[in-house]
């Protein structure tokens, strides 16, 4: 109550008396990591040495509000801010929309994660690199499917969930984080249509009680059509997982996606098998990811695991340890999740990567 009347206060300043929203809230997340990150079997050429950070883990703050329109409709928005306390600095923004709603379910315009990561993994305190089903599991050796972070310029329909069953059905108009213009339309004669580029993501999903199941379908095509280094993409993912009443958690991804170049296909398959184990307010987690060869590629597999510790230490606020090692076979170009985001080295051919890494959640 306190946050949503702080909320009220601070919009009506802004908005000079005229603010009308009946339920405005502010929420987020502080997630932070001391943390050694380390490759190994750099190749002839190169040395590498350990990098000790201290880094930001996509920590948030959140403004949302909700209207209730009558008839069983609403409206609504988020605003979802990144930030990072380790440099005192505002970034991109997270999952961001305006939308309506009613008991025919909503549909949202704005920016949103989608397919990516979408396999079933669950952590009491970890840090994005500990995360496998958004690394080594949305990767065709190194090129991230679905961006591996929000996809842009959205519009998606997510249907009321009825007794567990839920679905989402998105489409993008610019799909690739690294555009930002959506195109004017006009160019060159005989040059590529900027504006033909879209994706689309169909995720059905199941959650009741132990059990979690789920697929998610994505294809994308490139804005201006594809080259010889920017392929279209196909991605699909079916997940299950179970836990028993005493606190072991088992989950299976899996995964095929593919690249088309104007060169030709690439494609691999990879799975996920997390495992987790949780005891009053203690959680021993194990995830293991393999990726095998991209098509065309020779020895381009990789494996990766996880093994983290989490304690709550309250509600809101997690610590915890984890160690995470990948291994890249000789033509392997796979690499932990979130690496640019904390100024990392990326990952070679061939190179392994480990990291250890101490965290810290607060949630609000």
């Amino acid at each position: 109550m306190q946050k949503k009347l702080i909320a009220l206060a601070v919009a009506g300043l802004v908005s000079g008396g005229a603010f009308a929203q009946t339920n405005v809230t502010i929420s987020g997340l502080v997630r932070m990591s001391v943390e050694q990150y380390k490759l190994s079997n750099v190749g002839a050429g190169f040395d590498a040495s350990s990098e000790n950070r201290v880094s930001d883990q996509s920590s948030m703050l959140v403004f949302s509000g909700r209207e209730d329109l009558g008839g069983g409709m609403y409206a609504g928005f988020t605003i979802d801010n990144r930030f990072s306390p380790d440099l005192g600095a505002f970034g991109a923004s997270g999952n961001t929309n305006i939308h309506l709603g009613g008991n025919w379910g909503r549909v949202a315009i704005g920016r949103q994660d989608l397919h990516y990561g979408t396999a079933i993994e669950s952590y009491k305190a970890y840090t994005l690199q500990n995360i496998l089903s958004n690394g080594i599991f949305a990767q065709v050796n190194g090129t991230s499917i679905a961006n591996a972070t929000r996809t842009p310029n959205v519009v998606m329909y997510d249907s009321p969930n009825m007794s567990g069953f839920s679905a989402r059905l998105a489409m993008s108009t610019n799909w690739s984080a690294a555009v930002t213009n959506e195109g004017t339309g006009l160019r060159a004669a005989g040059a590529a249509d900027p504006g033909k580029g879209s994706a689309t993501n169909l995720a059905l999903n199941y959650a009741n009680g132990p059990i979690k199941a789920g697929y998610s379908y994505w294809r994308a095509t490139v804005e201006g059509g594809k080259t010889a280094a920017a392929g279209d993409q196909r991605g699909d993912t079916l997940q299950f997982g179970y836990t028993f009443p005493m606190g072991l958690g088992i989950g299976l991804g899996w995964n095929k996606s593919k690249l088309d170049f104007t060169t030709g296909e690439v494609s691999r398959t990879a799975w996920v098998l997390p495992i987790s184990y949780t005891f009053g307010a203690n959680q021993v987690a194990l995830s293991y990811a393999k990726a095998g060869n991209t098509s065309g590629v020779a020895d381009s597999g990789a494996n990766a695991y996880t093994l983290s510790f989490g304690h709550s230490l309250s509600k809101r606020t997690n610590v915890g340890v984890a160690y995470t090692k990948l291994d890249n076979k000789s033509g392997g170009s796979y690499d932990l999740f979130g690496l640019a985001a904390n100024g990392a080295t990326a990952t070679p051919a061939g190179a392994d990567v480990s990291q250890v890494s101490f965290n810290v959640n607060h949630s609000f």
